[in-house]
């Protein structure tokens, strides 16, 4: 079977050449976070309160069941690339990232008179406010990263599988299971639907096996498994929605939203390490697109920050894309989703050759190799 690669140009420049670096996960990087922007796109256009029979009303939610896989897949590329090392000063750097973006939109509120000057000052530490919740859960599975990089190098590769197979069957099957025979909507109370650091733990640990055990070699996809996972994915998303319709006309007891639309939806789990297997084995060899990637990837976290506060704050609205047909809004979305991405990623690297400026990263190093040594001078 032929091997599915993207090869317009043949790269010969050696800086290229990078045998470590798998352009396919970062790839899926961009696409997960396009995605993400997707569906707070439809949060804007007020997806929860569309009536059934409304011309959109299906279109928008079989959408949004596309694009849900995005926050698992984020949470199964932190274990695939980071069991293998740890650096504190990413740590720092993360809150210092999240600190900068959230002073500055403060700032600028509060000359505006939306925000008074405690809020302001509270902007500083968006961790401890939890200004975004992904943030918040990302560096909270941070500080438990050596202890799950020590299990995940030490564990026996069957024990392994079968702690990760209880993983997806506890905190998925049996949540379903649960709306199933209660028509609740609230899930293990722990993992909040998926909107914790603690359903990102289990992604990290479910990505580090996927890193260790099956992502470990960068052999191309062939056409024959291209076309399988992407009909798997398609599957399950096509699941995911018909079955919420299906409720809907059957009169279930039913809240704003399936519970196969949801971060611990075994559909949206499959539809994450289906892509994961696309993305990873793919071969990309055009110089231009390795550029965009290489462009783009370290961008990528923090253009949930700038972009979300845009939505929120009001100071981008969508209700002009409902003047469009139902032929051609999720074509406008998807352009939407793109355009937004670029435009919040051209705006992070201003932040970014600023922070080359100040020195940042090499400052975040030092505190790195200080803080250790102080912690240990004090409790010896």
């Amino acid at each position: 079977m032929e091997e599915f690669s993207i090869s317009i140009i043949k790269l010969n420049e050696k800086k290229y050449k990078d045998n470590k670096r798998n352009y396919g996960i970062d790839l899926l990087r961009i696409f997960s976070m396009i995605n993400v922007i997707i569906l707070h796109i439809n949060l804007r256009l007020n997806i929860n309160n569309l009536k059934y029979d409304n011309e959109k009303f299906k279109i928008i939610w079989r959408l949004e069941s596309l694009s849900f896989f995005a926050v698992d897949c984020y949470g199964l590329i932190s274990g695939i690339v980071g069991y293998k090392k740890y650096k504190f000063s990413n740590l720092i750097y993360i809150w210092i990232n999240a600190s900068f973006y959230s002073f500055f939109f403060s700032l600028y509120f509060y000359f505006i008179n939306r925000i008074n000057f405690k809020n302001m000052i509270l902007s500083f530490f968006p961790i401890l406010i939890n200004n975004h919740w992904y943030i918040n859960a990302y560096f909270n599975l941070y500080l438990f990263i050596p202890f799950l990089n020590f299990g995940i190098n030490n564990f026996n590769k069957n024990k392994y599988r079968n702690i990760i197979f209880f993983y997806i069957l506890f905190f998925s099957f049996y949540n379903i299971l649960g709306h199933i025979l209660y028509f609740k909507t609230n899930d293990i109370h722990f993992l909040n639907n998926g909107y914790s650091a603690q359903w990102l733990i289990v992604l990290y640990i479910i990505g580090g096996y996927l890193g260790k055990y099956v992502i470990i070699n960068k052999s191309n996809i062939n056409l024959k498994n291209f076309v399988f996972y992407l009909f798997i994915y398609l599957f399950s998303a096509f699941l995911s929605s018909e079955l919420y319709f299906f409720l809907i006309n059957i009169k279930s007891q039913i809240n704003r939203k399936t519970f196969l639309i949801d971060y611990l939806s075994p559909t949206i789990i499959i539809e994450a390490l289906s892509l994961l297997m696309i993305f990873s084995k793919l071969s990309i060899n055009n110089k231009f697109l390795i550029k965009f990637i290489s462009f783009f990837t370290p961008l990528t976290l923090n253009i949930t920050l700038i972009h979300l506060r845009l939505f929120y704050e009001g100071v981008i609205s969508f209700n002009w894309v409902n003047i469009f047909n139902k032929n051609f809004t999720i074509i406008v979305i998807y352009l939407l989703g793109i355009i937004v991405y670029i435009s919040c990623g051209l705006v992070d690297y201003l932040r970014l050759m600023l922070f080359k400026l100040l020195k940042i990263k090499q400052f975040c190093l030092v505190i790195e190799d200080k803080v250790p040594k102080l912690i240990e001078k004090i409790l010896t």
